[in-house]
């Protein structure tokens, strides 16, 4: 591809690129900004563009990772309430104390073939393999009652208690849910 046909290609398609970005942005000025970043980057990058019948394709690629960069760079413009700050850490190691002693009262309540498997996975750490050479079983029968006994004591803690967990999985909030239970 020329660069007579690359800037008349990257011209033709500018009003497009910005009405494209306008629709995803809350004003004009943010999408001139962007369009004007997104040309900028084009130019720039114009030795990237492998195929020149796909020049289209690539001008909305740049545009999106520009878009996707905006709001990347945006940061929260309010203070969160008091009400949603985090937890102290005093409150989370009360949580986690309390959660290890359910964990190790349901873990004695496991039926022996799943409890000693999950007993050395979770609270020792040992590879599935070594769990399988110890207790002279195969691997696969290793694995498959580490999983049980994790899935009994999963229903076991959630019969306990409500758990809330953040996008990552890790428990941020608790409630019990019967009145002995999770101490």
């Amino acid at each position: 591809m020329t660069a007579q046909t690359f800037d008349a290609g990257v011209l033709e398609m500018a009003p497009r690129l910005r009405a494209f970005l306008r629709r995803r942005v809350r004003d004009d000025a943010t999408a001139d900004d962007l369009t004007q970043e997104t040309l900028l980057k084009v130019y720039r990058s114009r030795a990237s563009l492998r195929d020149g019948t796909r020049l289209e394709a690539w001008l909305y690629r740049v545009a999106r990772t520009t878009l996707i960069d905006h709001y990347r760079r945006q940061k929260p413009t309010e203070e969160l309430p008091p009400a949603l700050a985090a937890e102290s850490r005093d409150e989370v190691a009360a949580m986690r104390a309390a959660m290890a002693a359910s964990m190790r009262r349901f873990l004695a309540e496991l039926p022996e073939a799943y409890r000693e498997p999950v007993r050395l996975a979770e609270l020792e750490g040992l590879p599935l393999a070594k769990i399988a050479l110890r207790m002279n079983l195969s691997l696969t029968a290793v694995k498959s009652r580490v999983r049980r006994g994790r899935l009994m004591l999963k229903a076991k803690l959630q019969a306990c208690c409500r758990f809330e967990f953040d996008r990552l999985g890790q428990v941020i909030g608790w409630e019990r849910r019967q009145l002995l239970c999770c101490e």
